[in-house]
């Protein structure tokens, strides 16, 4: 199961607290967490597409451009499945409190949908494939 962060507030942000800033270790574990996932798609057989960075350092502050491809390797992700409900914007700009929770919450949700297909899915073989309706 990931650990993600979803209830960011904005008194999080006013306080300029862990949950406030949004900063390597962010950026480290939305990456790791894409990664899990990456791997849960890929024995569920409906990999998810998406590269992340997991080596952001304390202190390193990302340009714009690799927070846009940041943001568009998520939608990526996102885009794997119909419709998971988790908005986000079109670029990085803007970025606060509640597109970071939503972020994280795409990945909570991707992993909830996998475990419904493995929960549902029906095995067959080529006699029995349909259930009680011979093919």
């Amino acid at each position: 199961m990931l650990n993600l962060v979803t209830d960011r507030t904005k008194a999080d942000v006013l306080r300029e607290n862990e949950k406030g800033t949004y900063n390597a270790s962010d950026l480290n574990r939305v990456g790791e967490a894409a990664a899990y996932i990456k791997e849960l798609t890929i024995r569920a057989g409906y990999p998810v597409v998406g590269v992340f960075r997991t080596d952001w350092r304390e202190g390193e502050i990302p340009l714009s451009d690799e927070m846009n491809y940041y943001l568009e390797q998520v939608r990526k992700c996102r885009d794997c499945f119909i419709d998971l409900g988790i908005p986000l914007p079109d670029t990085i700009d803007g970025l606060d409190f509640i597109v970071a929770n939503n972020i994280e919450k795409l990945f909570v949700e991707i992993e909830k949908t996998i475990v419904k297909i493995g929960k549902t899915k029906i095995y067959c073989g080529t006699t029995d494939c349909g259930g009680d309706i011979l093919l």
